[in-house]
This record gives C-alpha cells, sequence and structure tokens, in this order.
C-alpha cells in the first residue's frame, strides 16, 4: 500500500467522532505515518489523528524514547503522565519510533518494520545520522513531525508543543534544539525537555574531568562536542548552534538516584570526560551552560527516581515541567 493510501486509511478510520475517543494504548490502529521523502515515513504513536482538525488541542507532548527504541513503552509512560495530570482532554500525545533493522559498530537492531517506514540506523539516529535506506536525517524526520503538528489552522487552540526524551531519546533532544532548523518556522511555541541523558553536546571544550580529556583526544568531537560536525548538523553550523542552544527554552530534569552504572551507560572516555555518572553529568554541564552563556534554562532534579522514564514523567516533578511550567 502507497503512503498516501495508508494515510488515507488512517484519516477515514479516525472517524469524526474521535476528538472525544482517546487512542491510549501502543496498538498498531494508534500508529500513524509521517511524511517525509516520497514514500518513505517516519511513524508514530498518537492519542488523536495527526490529520484531523481538532478545537480542543491545546498542548502536543512528544516523548522520544531510550536506546532500545520502544516507542510503544513511551507511549504507555506518555499516557500515564497526561491522564495523571488530567489534561488528556486537551493534549495530543505523540511518542515516535525511530525502528532499525541494521546495525552500526554499536548495536545489531532487528525491528520489524511497517510498510514505507523508515529504517533508522540502530543508534545512529540519537545524533541525527542519515537512516540506512535513504539520505534522511532523524533530525529532518522530527522535522517533519513538528511541521506537520504545528498547525493553527488544524489545531487553532493550540499554544504550545513539548519535545522531550529520556535517556538516548535525552540525547537526541538534547542536541537536536539546537541543531534543528524548524524551529523557527513553527508556528506556535517549543519548549525541550532533557532527562537522564548519557553524554551532552558541549558548546566548548571545557569539561569538569580534566584527567580524562587528557586521555581522550577526541573527547570534543561531535556527538560530545561541536569539532567535525557532519550532515544535518554541518548545515546548521557550529555557531548557528551555539547561539540557538542559548536561545531555546530547555530543563533539564535529573533523577536524584541516577547516579550508578547502569542501563547501557556511556563509558568511553568521550564521557567519563562529562563526570562518572549522568547526575554529576547533567549537573556539571548546567553550572557550566550557566557560567559560559546567557542561557536561562532550569534544572529539576527527580528525587526517588533513578534512570526511568516512567518515574521520571510520571513523577509530579516531571508533571509540572510538562505540563505547569
Amino acid at each position: 500500500m502507497s503512503l498516501s493510501r495508508v494515510l488515507a486509511v488512517a484519516f477515514l478510520a479516525s472517524g469524526a467522532s474521535f476528538a472525544a475517543t482517546y487512542c491510549t494504548t501502543p496498538d498498531p490502529a494508534c500508529l500513524e505515518p509521517v511524511p517525509v521523502e516520497k514514500d518513505q515515513a517516519f511513524y508514530v504513536y498518537r492519542s488523536r489523528p495527526l490529520t484531523q482538525p481538532d478545537k480542543t488541542v491545546e498542548r502536543i507532548f512528544i516523548l522520544v524514547h531510550g536506546v532500545g527504541r520502544n516507542g510503544n513503552d513511551y507511549y504507555r509512560f506518555a499516557i500515564g503522565a497526561t491522564e495523571d495530570a488530567g489534561q488528556l482532554d486537551r493534549t495530543l500525545v505523540i511518542a515516535p519510533r525511530f525502528h532499525s533493522n541494521v546495525g552500526t559498530g554499536s548495536g545489531n537492531c532487528k525491528d520489524a518494520l511497517d510498510s514505507s517506514e523508515i529504517n533508522f540506523f540502530c543508534r545512529g539516529w540519537t545524533d541525527g545520522t542519515t537512516a540506512a535506506d535513504t539520505k534522511v536525517s532523524s533530525y529532518t524526520a522530527m522535522d517533519r513531525l513538528l511541521e506537520a503538528v504545528a498547525n493553527k489552522t488544524r489545531f487553532p487552540a493550540l499554544q504550545e508543543i513539548v519535545l522531550a526524551g529520556h535517556s538516548a531519546g535525552g540525547q537526541f533532544v538534547q542536541r537536536y534544539l539546537a541543531i534543528n532548523r524548524a524551529h523557527p518556522k513553527l508556528a506556535v511555541p517549543i519548549r525541550y525537555v532533557v532527562a537522564n541523558p548519557s553524554t551532552y553536546m558541549y558548546l566548548d571544550a571545557w569539561r569538569p574531568n580534566p584527567a580524562a580529556v587528557k586521555a581522550c583526544p577526541g573527547y570534543n568531537q561531535y556527538k560530545f562536542g561541536l569539532i567535525d560536525i557532519q550532515g544535518y548538523a554541518s548545515e546548521t553550523g557550529p555557531d548557528v548552534i551555539r547561539g540557538n542552544y542559548a536561545a531555546r527554552n530547555v530543563t533539564y530534569l535529573l533523577g536524584q538516584e541516577d547516579n550508578v552504572d547502569a542501563h547501557s551507560m556511556d563509558k568511553s572516555c568521550q564521557a567519563m570526560a562529562q563526570g562518572p555518572f549522568r547526575l554529576q553529568r547533567g549537573q556539571a554541564f548546567f553550572e557550566h551552560l550557566n557560567k559560559t552563556t546567557t542561557a536561562t534554562h532550569k534544572l529539576v532534579e527527580v528525587p526517588k527516581c533513578d534512570h526511568s522514564a516512567e518515574c521520571m514523567y510520571r513523577s509530579v516533578e516531571g508533571r509540572q515541567v510538562i505540563f505547569n511550567p
């Protein structure tokens, strides 16, 4: 079935009453393809059709999965947080999936792909690498999603988009927020929420662990810094990236118990130059950002949460950041 036919079926199947009947489980019926290039699409779980006019949508909450590419689980987490906050009737919830059945040096993925679904590289989607079977970057795919939903004609009550991620999804959002070229074109404001990433893209050469820096010549190369940036990121350029980063509306969510070596934490020399564990890496990055830029970003620590997306986003603190900033 062609992509245009898939979209038509999805639209017709939604029905006029969909606005009152939300899609709250990660079933195939809740998947929708977002056109990216020709007959290739980026698939997302969503609580309402992306193409149907809806006057009740005031916020769009997008939650990007971790290294497991388990958009289905993250959709449950996002729906749960939205229901806990009592915001399901006014929020369009979206959980993308960067599926892959091809590996790179850091993984070998065997996800099942839907018809027309873009085949992203196993780990490369986190930093904007082009997909396996096309020249499309994962950042381009997110651009298309944002452009599709930031539509005041379709969603006249829409006030903001919140793009959030956790772990590898937090890495994706932390880099994408400064590199993407869709942001200034959007018809509504967008906020970014970065939760428990293993590493950060630094804007300069400083790192909190000088000993690790000395032993790691590539510590400041992309994706850890702005040296040798390629692809989508290089088209934006390091100077623009630095300016974008300080200007964006960003909140960092850090679990106070995410301070152990667990859940595939990056232990490369580039990562260890940023600190011993995710909590300390986030604290150090935020402190340095405040000292060296004009950014007015926010940091929120979540008690009793370790490296759990569900704990982070369903916590009181996480829900406050998403729904009542």
